[in-house]
């Protein structure tokens, strides 16, 4: 934050400088008009037309450094992009964008995590009756009075005419539920079922894809841990992977809460649409991935800050004499990273001088 802070005030110190001497220079062109004997109103529109239109101050932003593209160098130089809390910050931004975007971010978090938020949810049950025919599948107004009178359930309520939902008592189990109604209703087409269940945003294909990515998470960790400063490098790499899950995991909940929405959804090209949107996933991981490990794997495992000025010897085609070597300084003279094509491995180098302030 402080040297994003540092990049914007001398962003802001660039642009007011030139509005400073823009308006310096205008207010004594007009000043130098109104001498003439022009009226106030044409020495300062005189004055404007002379210094041309707006054009020229962009122009002049531009060449100065105050444009988008200043800012953008700035941050740069002041090594915004090489701090360990860039990537969080970024990934935790994305998360609150997700939830503002959201049209019901409660029911996103709760698909994320797996369980309804309120402890009340977690006991609503929802039974319905299995059949062929639209008669079969209707639980009867005998049926119904019936399962009121359970002791296992609270709060029984008719759902769209057909189906009962309620409460389970404390304790009670949804297989002891469903045995119950069938024995008191006679009814063998009776299931009792979670409502979360039910009404859940189906996050099981994303989750499947991280439980899958975190073995790799695990086994690039152990590969490439250092010697020095491991457990920092550690705790900071199992975080950043963990918050990359986390804004990718409500990322996929969202697409599913617009695709629900989406007449695809229904139709007959709800399964190409799908498949489409999980193919997508996927490499959107795989891209997630990459970037975790190739950042990782560039960070002083003491400051965590990305290394600088790397520098390669040998060719990168031969693969046992001259191979090509790169290392990488740690810009606060914690080390060099030495990079091969069959090792990696972090030298540490306590009398190499810091290259910038801490």
């Amino acid at each position: 934050m402080r040297r994003i802070t540092a990049a914007l005030r001398e962003w802001l110190q660039l642009r007011a400088r030139l509005h400073g001497e823009y308006r310096f220079h205008l207010e004594n062109a007009a000043a130098e008009l109104r001498s003439l004997g022009m009226s106030s109103r044409a020495a300062e529109r005189k004055a404007r037309a002379r210094f041309g239109s707006r054009r020229h101050l962009r122009t002049a932003l531009r060449e100065l450094g105050g444009d988008i593209t200043g800012l953008a160098h700035l941050l740069c130089l002041h090594r915004v992009t090489a701090s360990a809390w860039l990537q969080p910050a970024l990934l935790l931004a994305a998360v609150a964008l997700i939830l503002l975007l959201s049209p019901s971010p409660r029911a996103l978090i709760e698909g994320v995590i797996g369980t309804p938020l309120a402890s009340d949810d977690r006991q609503a049950v929802q039974l319905i009756a299995a059949g062929w025919t639209p008669a079969e599948r209707v639980i009867t107004a005998a049926d119904f009075e019936t399962i009121r009178t359970l002791p296992t359930l609270t709060g029984v309520q008719r759902y769209q005419t057909i189906y009962v939902r309620a409460r389970a008592a404390r304790g009670a189990r949804l297989a002891s539920i469903q045995s119950e109604a069938r024995a008191r209703t006679g009814n063998r087409r009776i299931w009792a079922g979670w409502l979360f269940s039910e009404t859940r945003i189906m996050t099981g294909p994303a989750q499947m894809v991280w439980v899958l990515v975190w073995f790799y998470v695990v086994f690039s960790l152990h590969q490439g841990l250092p010697s020095r400063g491991n457990g920092r490098w550690l705790l900071y790499g199992l975080v950043v992977a963990f918050l990359h899950s986390l804004a990718s995991l409500m990322a996929w909940a969202l697409a599913m809460q617009f695709w629900k929405w989406a007449p695809s959804s229904a139709g007959g090209s709800a399964g190409l649409v799908f498949s489409l949107l999980f193919v997508a996933y996927m490499l959107t991981v795989a891209i997630q991935c990459r970037h975790w490990r190739s950042d990782l794997n560039q960070r002083c495992p003491v400051c965590l800050e990305r290394l600088v000025l790397p520098l390669t010897e040998g060719t990168a085609d031969r693969l046992l004499l001259e191979s090509a070597i790169t290392e990488s300084l740690c810009a606060y003279g914690h080390g060099v990273l030495v990079e091969s094509r069959w090792s990696r491995r972090f030298r540490p180098q306590e009398s190499l001088p810091g290259l910038v302030g801490v």
